[in-house]
């Protein structure tokens, strides 16, 4: 079986969209390949919490109405990915299980490692699609994926994924797929607007350490620690 293959730029993804035949659907990425049966994923990230850019946000998902299988996610899901962290079990059984009592660790590891971090700028780009979401493409000078790489370093029972450190691509997720019939429309619909000048900027101050409960609905996130940027 081949290994997938990770785009490290926002183009070699826009490139890798253009052509696939099929998407990963909800129930695959939900139930299957990805949980196994799990429900509580950790990870780190940024909320969306400007109203400017939550605006943005929603102008955007307005241009996936009426696209088959195209299931765009509320408001209180939106936010920046910085770091999956694995699923939280009693007992490890797969590679990215993460016992329940390391949780605290990995708290109070990712406190160190992101004390005196500053606060940086970063702006939303164009709609753009990996095979399991739709997502608009943030742009922040590298410094999402250097937090990326710091956690992945610094914390030895997190997972490393293969999406992690250098290949890294900071996004926020917009809609999930439930069938493939929409994909030749979905394609059109983010050429279209691959050119658009992108959303207003906004100054990133804090990282959040979550536990997001999965399920065929729209995840729910409980937030385990907050990190302030300098």
């Amino acid at each position: 079986m081949t290994a997938p293959q990770f785009e490290s730029t926002f183009e070699a993804a826009r490139a890798a969209f253009d052509r696939i035949e099929s998407l990963r659907l909800t129930n695959e990425t939900t139930e299957h390949e990805f949980t196994r049966g799990r429900a509580q994923y950790l990870a780190f990230l940024v909320r969306i919490e400007d109203a400017a850019t939550q605006q943005y946000i929603a102008s955007a998902t307005e241009r996936l109405e009426g696209i088959p299988g195209v299931e765009p996610y509320p408001v209180d899901y939106w936010h920046m990915s910085v770091k999956g962290g694995g699923f939280q079990v009693i007992k490890r059984s797969l590679p990215d299980d993460v016992l329940r009592e390391d949780v605290p660790r990995i708290a109070a590891g990712a406190k160190k490692l992101l004390a005196g971090q500053r606060a940086f700028e970063a702006k939303l780009g164009a709609i753009a699609g990996f095979p399991e979401v739709v997502f608009i493409e943030v742009h922040d000078g590298r410094r999402i994926r250097e937090l990326n790489a710091l956690l992945t370093e610094g914390l030895p029972q997190v997972p490393h994924y293969p999406i992690d450190a250098g290949v890294f691509l900071p996004h926020v997720s917009i809609a999930r797929f439930t069938s493939n019939d929409g994909l030749a429309q979905l394609k059109e619909t983010i050429a279209s607007h691959r050119d658009d000048d992108g959303g207003p900027a906004v100054l990133v101050r804090r990282v959040e350490f979550v536990k997001v409960w999965l399920s065929e609905t729209t995840p729910e996130f409980q937030t385990l620690a907050s990190y302030n940027l300098s």
